[in-house]
């Protein structure tokens, strides 16, 4: 975030200026960060997302996390694994691409490996994100990643919930 200050003289301080914060404004070309995958969360995410880079003019950066299949599946099973693990990330990324083109938003997308929770926020100061917005599944008794980004995210967070289709999502 940068902020734009304003010199301002005072009639008290005749002379001495003064530096008054007018407010707080996002680096231009800073984008929005928004974490997807296959689940139907990523809908809410996705559709968050687009109107949130439409209002604020930024790009979107859509980033899916998947953990490396285990190495011990073998040879001929781990890229199987691997294989239908891209399939699945580039059918996701692509997704919220073509719906992020239909509102008119410059987006790009990134597959990455990892733990999810580390990736997103790395990617989002790596990018130097003005916001990340990530999805929620409901769950109860177990860690959710939108909690572990929530709780470690430096800047701004939105957790999107969806209960409807995906503009443009045909399967």
């Amino acid at each position: 975030m940068a902020a734009r200050a304003t010199p301002t003289r005072t009639p008290a301080s005749a002379g001495a200026a003064e530096l008054r914060l007018i407010r707080a404004v996002p680096a231009k070309g800073t984008p929005i960060v928004a974490a997807i995958d296959e689940s139907s969360a990523s809908r809410g995410v996705v559709e968050t997302a687009v109107k949130l880079a439409a209002e604020l003019n930024a790009s979107l950066v859509f980033v899916y996390v998947r953990r490396g299949p285990p190495g011990f599946l073998g040879r001929p099973f781990f890229q199987r694994s691997l294989t239908a693990k891209m399939t699945r990330a580039r059918r996701s990324v692509d997704r919220a691409l073509r719906v992020a083109a239909q509102a008119g938003v410059d987006a790009e997308g990134e597959i990455l490996e990892g733990a999810p929770r580390k990736r997103i926020l790395q990617l989002a100061s790596d990018r130097d994100a003005r916001l990340i917005v990530v999805g929620s599944r409901r769950r109860r008794f177990s860690r959710s990643v939108s909690c572990g980004v929530l709780r470690a995210a430096e800047g701004p967070l939105v957790v999107a919930r969806s209960s409807r289709p995906l503009l443009g999502d045909v399967r």
